[in-house]
């Protein structure tokens, strides 16, 4: 095959892994509303994310960015504390030194092998160049390639009227994206139907991974202690017993060791829920009755 072959191969891998690149924004505010909200700084993180197909998961990589720089922020400043102006860039990882030569004699090869041998008027049937271009072609996407997101964001105080205005705006720009709109909406319901100055403690939510599964309890437990109407278990208890109790965040607990677990923490009620297709379930456990309270149930 002549140079021409090799030149749309080196162009096509070059599109796709810049074209693939991450850039997003989130929680967006303008001057004016900025300029009436306390804001007390800034925080920046860094995480890998893979990309199936050379394809961003914009709703994941926002939620993921959002979660990790809370978790930052939380550690950094005191009080309610919420982000807002969300930058989200993705850069080079060099994993994608390793996935380059499988692209090329995998995917780009093959997929390409198709237009070469058409245009080239190749001897062989051109179903043949399309059953080798498909395979080629999906071995590819699932290889996909590796980036290394930048995620930047400013820190607000939620603290007073101006904070609160400020978490109602986010609260309606939120609500219908994703886990984090189904969080906004199943918090919602159970903040207006649990009573005043209850204990609670968010045991664990069942979910695909560990990041995924705090990520949901750092959102619930932000929504409550930001309602002012329940005591929450502080994170570190919970994190002392379920050392003790040997039980996972993101795993699945039964009511009688819910209940149980809620009594060492001196709970009143305890939350559990999980996450599975597209559908966040929370139930929440009287500690005393261990009778199921209220559920919220909300797809995403």
């Amino acid at each position: 095959m002549n140079n021409k072959f090799f030149q749309i191969v080196a162009v096509a891998i070059l599109i796709t892994l810049l074209g693939s690149c991450v850039s997003l924004q989130d929680r967006e505010v303008t001057a004016n509303e900025r300029a009436g909200m306390q804001v007390i700084g800034s925080v920046e993180v860094q995480f890998n994310s893979h990309q199936f197909f050379h394809i961003p998961n914009k709703n994941r990589l926002k939620n993921k960015a959002y979660s990790e720089l809370l978790r930052a922020a939380q550690m950094r400043y005191e009080g309610n504390i919420d982000i807002i102006n969300i930058s989200i860039t993705g850069s080079w990882n060099n994993w994608n030194l390793l996935t380059i030569p499988l692209e090329l004699f995998g995917g780009y090869y093959s997929g390409l092998f198709v237009a070469y041998g058409i245009y080239e008027n190749y001897p062989l049937p051109a179903f043949l160049f399309l059953g080798v271009g498909l395979v080629g072609l999906t071995g590819t996407g699932l290889i996909g390639n590796v980036q290394r997101i930048t995620a930047k964001g400013d820190v607000i105080l939620l603290d007073g009227e101006t904070g609160r205005t400020a978490l109602q705006r986010l609260d309606t720009q939120i609500n219908q994206r994703g886990l984090d709109g189904a969080i906004a909406r199943a918090s919602e319901t159970l903040i207006e139907e649990l009573p005043r100055d209850t204990t609670i403690a968010i045991l664990n939510i069942n979910a695909s991974n560990i990041s995924e599964a705090e990520h949901v309890i750092d959102m619930l437990e932000f929504r409550f202690v930001q309602s002012r109407r329940f005591r929450v278990v502080d994170r570190h208890r919970l994190e002392q017993v379920r050392r003790e109790q040997n039980f996972q965040l993101s795993g699945d607990v039964d009511d009688s060791s819910a209940v149980s677990i809620g009594n060492m923490l001196g709970a009143n009620i305890v939350i559990t829920g999980n996450v599975r297709n597209n559908r966040l379930v929370l139930r929440v456990l009287d500690v005393q009755t261990a009778q199921i309270i209220t559920m919220a149930l909300e797809q995403f």
